[in-house]
């Protein structure tokens, strides 16, 4: 919503300058355009920090080494002690095969290596994702693509 008031306010600003012919209002209406525009620069950077931005967790190799799965956080926690919005990206070495995103109950926490338990097997890869406040899951991703998930009874594990 910032964005489009934002928006809307520096185009009526250029508008406005191209129109007026009084120096000192043109000035103004210049500095509002401006200070408009640094805001939307300054709300797309925090937008994108906290909603979009991947963060690299951790990477797990097969023992093969021809697959690698990564634990991303993607943004940040929601505020307060919201879920951690996270994924799993299988990838081989032709590029990713399949990616798999999840939230996980942890308290407002930022996603930790601690939390994942990676288990590669012949067809898949299985990570154990644990948080303080869910049981653990289980994602099986597939080398072909698929993908399942279910909830374990268990929490880290126990």
């Amino acid at each position: 919503m910032i964005f489009v008031i934002a928006f809307i306010a520096t185009f009526i600003s250029m508008l406005c300058c191209k129109a007026i012919k009084k120096p000192v209002v043109r000035v103004i209406l210049g500095m509002v355009a401006f200070f408009n525009i640094l805001i939307m620069i300054l709300a797309g950077i925090f937008t994108y920090t906290t909603k979009y931005k991947i963060h690299d967790v951790a990477s797990y190799t097969s023992p093969d080494g021809k697959y690698e799965l990564l634990f991303q956080q993607v943004g940040d926690p929601d505020w307060p002690f919201g879920h951690t919005h996270a994924r799993l990206v299988l990838q081989d070495e032709t590029g990713t095969i399949v990616k798999y995103s999840f939230d996980i109950a942890a308290d407002g926490a930022n996603a930790s290596s601690d939390l994942c338990q990676v288990t590669w097997k012949a067809t898949q890869v299985e990570a154990v994702i644990s948080g303080e406040e869910q049981n653990d899951n289980r994602y099986i991703l597939y080398f072909n693509g698929k993908t399942e998930s279910n909830q374990l009874d268990t929490r880290f594990g126990i």
